[in-house]
């Protein structure tokens, strides 16, 4: 959802279930994009259910802290929503003239996804062409929001006296982040072997690690074919590790200390058993999370017409979890990187900022381009 064109200085906001992310952006000549400042931030506690803002108060007291403290003074914004309440499908409908393709997908979506027309945003994206049957068939990526969680994060925007000038979802950002020529930084051995490469060619798997879920995005050359939301996101270990490992009670914040000590465990110290522990009792909810992603792969190759994976790149807060990436790259077969890992021409960071916290700020990078 678009509003209006906008100065060379805005905000891009992503308000996570864990995290709130604020970033002030330049936009510089030839569409390229400086991040001038930025600030990460706790989202205050039960106030995001299902996508929707369930507390604006406490929400816009945070983002109102993390700009002052962050010297971000721009007054215009794009926000990205949450993803739970997000529908996503590729939808096949017959060739019909160009004019004629938003017409005939409003009248099959009905069809296809499980929504009152008249209560959502609709937007789609027409992916390709296939015979089925004999028949010419447009693939249509379909997706849906209620326009009253549209409206709770514009509501953030004006109380913040911010001018809108979008509203976005997570798919369409990385739909964003990977239309540039994305390329493999020169980080290690096994990154250097691959550098000359684009990152972006082939059917690439963007798997998004939050507190709460994970989101699989799938692209094929650059364009967005998959999007779906796996309920389960790196709190589950917490919580696996607080009911399994930690006696005392009272010691609950141990149990995310542990997780982002000991990750995932390659190679077993059988004199240290806290360690081996942690990492067995992380890896069941990992499992948990792979198991899913594997039916969306599947899903996504068998009826949705899409090929096989041929690597995969890992963000979100989650996505630190020690040796995730080297875990997933076992189980999938194919290369996997943590978003440090890759060159994103014409996006910029101003000197004196941190941009190894890069894999927070995906969401809030992509709707800035």
């Amino acid at each position: 959802m678009a509003f209006s064109f906008f100065s060379n200085y805005f905000l891009t906001i992503d308000i996570g279930f864990k995290l709130i992310k604020v970033l002030q952006i330049r936009k510089k000549e030839n569409d390229a994009i400086e991040v001038v400042n930025f600030g990460i931030g706790n989202t205050p506690k039960d106030c995001i259910k299902n996508g929707a803002i369930k507390n604006k108060g406490r929400v816009i007291d945070e983002i109102k802290r993390l700009m002052q403290d962050n010297n971000i003074t721009a007054k215009e914004a794009k926000i990205v929503m949450s993803g739970t309440n997000i529908i996503t499908r590729i939808i096949m409908i017959d060739d019909v003239p160009e004019d004629e393709v938003g017409d005939k997908v409003m009248r099959e979506i009905e069809s296809f996804m499980p929504i009152n027309i008249d209560e959502h945003s609709v937007d789609y994206k027409i992916l390709d062409y296939v015979y089925k049957g004999g028949m010419k068939k447009r693939r249509i990526f379909v997706t849906a929001v209620k326009k009253s969680i549209i409206s709770s994060y514009v509501d953030i925007l004006n109380s913040l006296n911010l001018k809108p000038i979008s509203v976005d979802t997570p798919a369409n950002s990385i739909a964003k982040l990977f239309h540039k020529e994305i390329r493999l930084r020169e980080m290690d051995d096994r990154i250097r072997v691959q550098r000359n490469q684009k990152f972006d060619s082939g059917t690439v798997a963007v798997l998004d690690f939050g507190s709460e879920t994970t989101i699989v995005n799938i692209l094929k050359n650059k364009v967005i074919e998959f999007n779906r939301v796996i309920l389960i996101g790196s709190s589950n270990i917490d919580k696996e590790i607080f009911e399994k490992i930690i006696t005392d009670k009272l010691k609950i914040d141990f149990a995310e200390q542990y997780k982002k000590k000991y990750g995932i465990v390659l190679k077993r110290d059988f004199n240290n058993d806290l360690e081996w522990n942690c990492s067995e009792t992380s890896k069941v909810v990992v499992n948990e999370i792979i198991k899913n992603i594997n039916i969306c792969f599947d899903f996504y190759t068998a009826r949705c017409g899409g090929e096989k994976i041929t690597k995969i790149l890992i963000t979100g807060g989650g996505s630190q979890l020690p040796n995730l990436r080297e875990y997933l790259e076992s189980i999938f077969k194919v290369p996997c990187y943590e978003t440090n890992s890759i060159d994103i021409p014409g996006v910029e960071f101003s000197v004196n900022l941190d941009i190894n916290r890069i894999n927070y700020l995906t969401n809030a990078l992509g709707i800035a381009l």
